[in-house]
């Protein structure tokens, strides 16, 4: 049976790589979900594989018909990941990854359980080794400023209390080990 992979976890704690290095595992089955959009679309970007891109109005839509499986507003842009995205991919014998905010992990989370549908959920999160660690991580990455690396850490402490919502938590403190227990607990369920 396919499953949705959830994977979240603060900025910073290596989700991309992780996720990079599962999706080179044919074993694995994976399929990344595509999430939809009101922003507008930038140059090298393509429908369809990036993002949907949709209208406002269409977003709007879209939220009363009850079209997604979570959705938020950054910015006063709509981002949402659509079930029928998920559903074609679960169709299709798919292993579905799904990486989003934390908040948006337990929104999914409860609205599956609501739904009974938590059989088709693998939920994780992943855990920095340690703030210190953590902050290390992303004043390495050279790409924010001090307020931006100050939020991002406020936030991570807001994510990281979370986290019992996920049926496993994975520290990130070797990522080859990481990568190993995660493919381990997507193989076994």
């Amino acid at each position: 049976m396919s499953k949705i992979i959830l994977i979240a976890g603060p900025s910073g704690v290596g989700k991309g790589t992780i996720e990079k290095e599962l999706f080179k595992d044919p074993a694995l089955n994976l399929s990344f979900s595509i999430s939809a959009t009101t922003r507008p679309k930038r140059v090298n970007e393509i429908e369809g594989e990036h993002y949907f891109f949709v209208s406002k109005e269409k977003f709007e839509k879209l939220i009363e018909e009850n079209a997604f499986l979570e959705y938020n507003k950054h910015f006063d842009n709509y981002y949402g990941t659509l079930m029928s995205e998920i559903e074609t991919k679960l169709n299709q014998n798919k292993n579905v990854l799904v990486e989003v905010e934390t908040n948006g992990a337990v929104n999914i989370i409860n609205k599956l359980k609501k739904e009974k549908k938590e059989n088709i959920l693998i939920s994780i999160f992943i855990d920095p080794p340690s703030l210190k660690e953590l902050e290390r991580r992303i004043r390495k990455r050279n790409t924010d400023t001090e307020y931006q690396i100050k939020k991002r850490l406020k936030r991570a402490k807001e994510e990281m209390l979370c986290k019992s919502y996920f049926q496993y938590i994975v520290k990130n403190d070797n990522i080859d080990i990481t990568i190993d227990k995660i493919k381990s607990i997507i193989v076994d369920k």
